[in-house]
C-alpha cells in the first residue's frame, strides 16, 4: 500500500492545449504541476518501499480538499494524475482503477490524497 498527498490538479482547462482536432498539449500550467507531482510520488514511493509489477491491476483511492467552495468535478483530475504517476507508481495507468471516494474544502491545505494497493482476488 502507499500514501501520497499531491498538489490538487489544475483543471482540464488550464492543463491542456489544442493543437489540432485530435491532438491536445500539456500547457506549462499542466507541466509545472506535473514536475511537481512526479517528485512527490517518487520520494513517496522511495520512502515507502513501494514495488509495482507489471500488468497488475491497483486500486486508486482518492479523497479531494479543494481552496474554497467553487463547484468543481473531483473526475477531472484523473486524466492528468494517472498519466502523471505512470512508471512510477504504475507500469500503465490501464490497470489502475481510480475511485473518487469523498471532497471538502480546505482552505489552508488543499490537497489530493491518494492511496493506492493491488486489488486482491480479482
Amino acid at each position: 500500500m502507499l500514501k501520497l498527498t499531491l498538489p490538487i490538479v489544475p483543471s482540464v482547462n488550464h492543463c491542456y492545449r489544442n493543437v489540432s482536432i485530435h491532438r491536445r498539449v500539456l500547457t506549462p500550467i499542466g507541466k509545472a504541476w506535473q514536475e511537481k507531482a512526479q517528485y512527490i510520488a517518487k520520494a513517496a514511493a522511495a520512502k515507502q518501499g513501494w514495488r509495482f509489477s507489471k500488468r497488475q491491476k491497483l486500486v486508486m483511492e482518492y479523497w479531494t480538499y479543494w481552496p474554497d467552495y467553487r463547484t468543481r468535478d473531483v473526475h477531472n483530475q484523473e486524466k492528468l494524475l494517472l498519466d502523471t504517476l505512470e512508471g512510477i507508481l504504475y507500469d500503465n495507468d490501464k490497470w489502475v482503477l481510480p475511485r473518487a471516494m469523498d471532497f471538502a474544502v480546505d482552505k489552508v491545505n488543499p490537497r489530493i490524497e491518494i492511496l493506492i494497493y493491488p486489488l486482491e482476488g480479482r
